[in-house]
């Protein structure tokens, strides 16, 4: 078991994104924030989060968003803003039932068209991939779909769950295990932490996270290729959703509080 060690003077210099209940886009479930002693250690580990990434990355940090397996204490988005560059209009028009069907076409490699209608339903199958197409993320050949490059239809190069926790450990791992069902990492975040919970912890390629006076200690998860499932894909494209929402309006991002 490997234990790793960041502090604050090593962490990203990156000004993150956070997005909550009230700076969320419209339509998007977000559960409010509400204060105690799980809020502070969230608040505390925010501005020293170990994050590494390429210089020319964004982060975007969803605070309890909805999803189908709970609302994640956080969900760190690490994502290439070059890669967005000719997403547009027909991209916002998506919506998440596009982007599942967009996983499965992504999973399969080549979808026959009779095979989306038999899974999807002739009608949505149509509408779905003529707006999949339209957005650049699927491309036609006879009667079959195939995905785009993944490069340029997929800007996360990492997608980190964080469930926080004072006690209740069985409770905070066992979520931290179903947020794996979307995140590239996953991680409990605790006060303190056993040896047993460590272990426990690493048998199932969870990451452990702790506050330290300078910094915040971390015992690695395990790493998983992206996109997860197609909620990887609906944290993605959130996260260019806001960034983008707040340059048309001209506004700066939200620091931690």
């Amino acid at each position: 078991m490997t234990e790793q060690k960041a502090l604050t003077n090593v962490t990203s210099t990156v000004t993150p994104t956070i997005v909550d209940r009230d700076s969320a886009p419209e339509g998007v479930v977000f559960r409010r924030t509400l204060p105690g002693p799980e809020q502070e250690l969230v608040e505390r580990f925010i501005p020293a989060m170990p994050l590494v990434h390429a210089p020319d990355s964004r982060v975007t940090v969803l605070r309890e968003l909805g999803l189908e397996s709970g609302f994640p204490d956080l969900v760190i988005v690490v994502w290439r803003a070059a890669r967005t560059a000719d997403w547009g209009e027909p991209r916002l028009a998506l919506v998440p039932d596009d982007l599942r069907l967009m996983h499965y076409v992504f999973q399969r490699r080549r979808a026959a068209h009779a095979e989306l209608e038999d899974h999807f339903g002739s009608r949505f199958a149509r509408s779905s991939t003529e707006r999949l197409h339209g957005a650049g993320l699927v491309r036609p050949a006879g009667r079959a779909w195939f995905p785009c490059a993944l490069e340029r239809a997929f800007a996360a190069t990492k997608i980190i769950a964080v469930e926080a926790k004072i006690g209740k450990w069985t409770d905070v791992l066992n979520q931290a295990r179903l947020n794996t069902w979307f995140a590239s990492k996953s991680y409990v975040l605790v006060p303190r932490v056993s040896e047993d919970q460590m272990r426990d912890a690493q048998r199932f390629g969870i990451g452990v996270l702790s506050p330290e006076q300078d910094g915040i200690r971390e015992w690695g998860a395990s790493t998983a290729p992206l996109p997860r499932s197609y909620a990887s894909w609906v944290v993605n494209d959130l996260a260019w959703r806001v960034s983008r929402n707040r340059s048309d309006r001209g506004s700066c991002p939200t620091t931690p509080r």
